[in-house]
């Protein structure tokens, strides 16, 4: 049986024309189709690293080019990044799954607000 031609050729071209997005692991970035649960966005300062939810509209309203995406919980906390203060994304048994990924924070609400000085 002789291969079609033609189904080859639409496959890799709809593979090439899938949306690719930014996932942030481990420190690394990797290209996935799947955008994961969470997406992450620098606040203005490297140092104000922010995630929420896919629909945030705080999110949505970053550039593109800043935006990263998380496939777990764990993953946007271990690379830095603190729960967004208008969607909310984490609740209380959230934080305590990743509570030993930030030990310096002793309560949810000590890791919402961690940016105010």
């Amino acid at each position: 049986m002789q291969p079609n031609h033609n189904n080859i050729y639409n496959t890799q071209l709809q593979l090439q024309f899938m949306k690719q997005y930014r996932i942030l692991k481990d420190g690394e970035f990797v290209t996935s189709a799947k955008p994961g649960i969470y997406a992450g966005w620098n606040g203005g300062r490297a140092s104000r690293r922010i995630f929420g939810t896919l629909d945030c509209k705080s999110g949505m309203r970053m550039k593109k080019e800043n935006r990263v995406f998380f496939h777990t919980l764990e993953d946007a906390v271990a690379q830095g990044y603190r729960p967004c203060k208008n969607c909310n994304p984490i609740d209380q048994d959230d934080f305590d799954a990743v509570k030993g990924l930030v030990p310096q924070y002793k309560t949810l609400d000590d890791f919402y607000n961690r940016d105010k000085k």
